[in-house]
């Protein structure tokens, strides 16, 4: 194969019933809620209009869900999560867990999301399982005060600016 062909999806049918049966956050003083903005991009740099990105909270039974609009944007107002047990006893650094979905996608892409202004994620035990070079994936930026950017992007031109994804 001489090379790959971008990420193609196959029909509309996302949106029908994933809107329904979420739990809703736990009330937060509006000073914690921050948000995180983003695209989901194909393996051609173009977004994906019909996507969806589901944010978990590790320490919460909490699921919560952003459409991505035409030219793949997503947005989620959350709270950042605490630091965790993890593997051994280590603590985890506060992480949101993130699945991606969308038209053709037939298998589970998982993967994390880290604070860049976190003194944690640095030494985080889980993170510290993925190779360096590829770390900067799965850290989302701060840019305000309670404003965050993490792209997701399913394909690359080469594994550094891919997002790294879990086996489950």
């Amino acid at each position: 194969m001489a090379h790959l062909t971008p990420f193609q999806t196959v029909g509309p049918y996302l949106s029908i019933g994933l809107r329904h049966g979420l739990a809703a956050l736990p009330a937060l003083p509006p000073e914690s809620a921050i948000v995180i903005r983003g695209r989901l991009i194909d393996g051609a740099g173009r977004g994906i209009p019909d996507g969806l990105v589901e944010w978990w909270h590790p320490a919460l039974p909490v699921v919560q869900r952003s459409l991505t609009t035409e030219d793949g944007s997503f947005a989620v107002e959350t709270f950042k999560p605490p630091p965790i047990a993890g593997p051994g006893g280590r603590a985890q650094a506060p992480h949101l867990a993130v699945r991606v979905l969308g038209r053709g996608i037939l298998t589970h892409y998982i993967t994390r999301l880290y604070f860049s202004d976190d003194p944690a994620t640095a030494s985080d035990p889980i993170l510290s399982l993925v190779p360096e070079h590829r770390r900067q994936t799965l850290i989302a930026q701060r840019e305000t005060a309670s404003q965050y950017r993490f792209d997701v992007i399913l394909q690359g031109d080469n594994e550094t600016n891919e997002t790294v994804f879990f086996d489950l």
